[in-house]
């Protein structure tokens, strides 16, 4: 259990400064002021990099662990 506790903690992290490295498709000052950014609500529009990836890949797996641990704490499963 701990091995997973540190896994689930390091998935944190790694979304985390994922989701914060990302840029926005209307990502400038005018955006935030309602400048050209309309469509940035709905999500990016266009192919998936990487970062998009790893990103969607990185919440599987956060929310994997999180079912897991969930499980664990409530004595449903036991090793």
């Amino acid at each position: 259990m701990g091995v997973l506790l540190i896994l689930h903690v390091i998935v944190c992290v790694l979304l985390i400064g994922a989701i914060l490295l990302q840029a926005g498709k209307g990502a400038s000052t005018g955006a935030v002021f309602g400048g050209g950014g309309s469509g940035t609500f709905f999500g990016p529009s266009g192919e998936v990099g990487f970062l998009g990836k790893a990103i969607v890949i990185l919440a599987i797996v956060f929310a994997v662990t999180t079912v897991i641990l969930f499980l664990f704490s409530t004595r449903i499963i036991s090793w």
